[in-house]
Order: structure tokens, then sequence, then C-alpha cells
């Protein structure tokens, strides 16, 4: 990736995280083969959303600066944001049935047990 488009993509990043909409984060390690897995159950749930919730990816040692006091050791890492906030974390594999669980209730709930992201 050329510096440009890197700088573009942290750009669209940045956006995202600012933004008061709820956000599914994957935090991915390009070495990483679950990684792969993950990607998949999230690009056949993505569309059930019905816009509610943007999702992104990013590979975390590129983009890691960008996550300010969230230290990603499992990767890969999903990230569900709402308020600019992390409501909920999860490390490692899911099934596609849990992690809608998770994100409708992230959407559906008001109250965020996380830190804010800076």
């Amino acid at each position: 990736m050329n510096k440009k488009s890197e700088n573009g993509n942290e750009k669209k990043i940045q956006e995202l995280l600012s933004s008061n909409k709820p956000l599914l984060l994957e935090v991915r390690a390009e070495c990483c083969d679950h990684s792969i897995f993950i990607e998949t159950i999230i690009r056949k749930i993505e569309n059930e959303f019905d816009n509610s919730i943007r999702i992104a990816r990013i590979d975390y040692q590129t983009y890691k600066k960008l996550l300010p006091g969230i230290d990603v050791e499992n990767f890969p890492t999903v990230l569900l944001i709402k308020d600019k906030k992390v409501s909920k974390e999860i490390n490692g594999t899911i099934s596609r049935t849990n992690l809608k669980l998770l994100a409708n209730e992230v959407l559906k709930n008001n109250q965020v047990d996380k830190e804010e992201i800076s």
C-alpha cells in the first residue's frame, strides 16, 4: 500500500471512530488465518443490519495508533463501538449467530461499559 492510500484509509478510519453511528470494527493481523474466518462471518451479516451499524476492518500493525488505550493481543478482535466508546470486545472467532446477538445488544443498549476512544 502506498503512503497516499494509507493516509486516505487513516482519515476514513478516524471518521468512523469519531462518528456517533455504531461501528463494528474488525481488528486483524494480516498473518492470522482466523481473521479470514471472522471476515467471512462479518460479510455475511453486513447486509442484515440495514445501515444501522457501520462495519470496517483494519490491520492492527498499520493502524494501532488510531486505537489509543486499546491493546489488542489476540486476532481477530472485533470491537463494537457505540457513542465513541467500546461497548463490547470479542477476541478470537465467534459464530455468526453470536456476533449478530452481540451487535444487536449494543445497538439497543444505552449503557457502555468500556472507555471512550480519544
